[in-house]
């Protein structure tokens, strides 16, 4: 299972690290710049959309973690929520996982339009850290070998974000929202750990992506619209198709795909072991953007890549979670 785990954890990884050169693509392959709430909201109704065509077929492959007879605790403590109780579980679960994937990926989106795609896959990466201290605080007993590996993915970051050759293409205010995604990345993931045993993943996953679709239709109509219209009547049909071509990529492979995978995938490595091969996403992420974005790395890259190698050959080498943990809070 953990091994089953970690390859699903891996896999998610790639598909991750190429939505920051896939959307960095929209501002810049095309003429004329498409709105950031525009990208936002195409791609959260085609991920909506793909979750409600594809959930029949990816119940059958993926495995759904939330048990009943192993999660007791949880249940009863979700039973005390006055929310769960009056609307529904699933409702409260999904809600507040897409409230918080929707303020992720805006802000994401907002950062790339301004700053490069590498730094942008880099600093996404600060969920390497806050996730595992998060859980560090609430007692959860993790291995030394992690937080050694933790250090060293961190480490990768703080010397490729020094790297000249992406000075050109990389801005202050894009790197601080691309910063302030991380947060609330690390906390969808927090908290998709705990709902993920809970509610059904068909049900989880379907419910954050009609919330994630409300907000993010709603904050277009309310603030992007006419801007929208416009660039909608003034493109040429490349840029429009390759706009269409970012949302469907986008929306699919890493709004449906992917966070079907990664309830089961998080369930059964833990948040913190997986933050270590989401770690590697800048590594991908730069290769991609060489060959797609013509982004290129210096010294600095390669030596970040090395320590994100170092640290995945750590990680992958730790003692598994133990599943009879007697802590109150467990990895797994």
């Amino acid at each position: 299972k953990y091994r089953v785990g970690l390859i699903t954890i891996g896999f998610i990884t790639l598909l991750f690290a190429s939505n920051s050169p896939i959307l960095r693509s929209a501002w810049e392959s095309t003429s004329s710049a498409p709105p950031v709430l525009l990208i936002n909201a195409a791609v959260s109704v085609v991920g909506l959309v793909g979750v409600i065509a594809s959930s029949s077929f990816l119940n059958q492959i993926v495995t759904d973690p939330s048990v009943p007879e192993n999660t007791s605790k949880d249940i009863k403590k979700s039973d005390n929520d006055l929310a769960a109780r009056i609307i529904g579980q699933s409702v409260v679960a999904g809600t507040e996982l897409g409230l918080w994937k929707f303020l992720g990926t805006t802000t994401n989106i907002y950062g790339l339009s301004q700053t490069s795609s590498d730094h942008g896959a880099f600093l996404i990466q600060l969920t390497t850290l806050i996730v595992p201290v998060v859980q560090g605080i609430m007692g959860v007993p993790i291995p030394k070998q992690i937080w050694a590996a933790i250090g060293m993915a961190l480490g990768g970051v703080v010397i490729f974000t020094q790297d000249p050759n992406q000075s050109d293409c990389a801005s202050l205010d894009g790197d601080i929202l691309c910063a302030l995604a991380a947060v609330f990345y690390a906390t969808y993931d927090l908290r998709l750990f705990h709902w993920g045993k809970l509610v059904p993943t068909n049900e989880l996953i379907t419910t954050k992506m009609v919330t994630q679709s409300l907000l993010a239709l709603g904050m277009l109509s309310v603030f992007g619209r006419q801007e929208s219209l416009n660039f909608l009547s003034d493109s040429s049909a490349d840029d429009l198709k390759l706009v269409g071509l970012v949302a469907l990529w986008s929306g699919l492979a890493v709004n449906c795909v992917a966070p079907y995978l990664q309830v089961s995938g998080q369930q059964a490595v833990g948040p913190a072991r997986a933050q270590i091969l989401y770690a590697s996403q800048p590594l991908w992420a730069a290769i991609m953007s060489f060959f797609l974005l013509g982004e290129a790395c210096g010294i600095e890259g390669f030596s970040g890549g090395a320590l994100f190698l170092m640290a995945m050959f750590l990680a992958a080498t730790a003692e598994n979670p133990d599943p009879n943990c007697p802590a109150k809070e467990c990895e797994v």
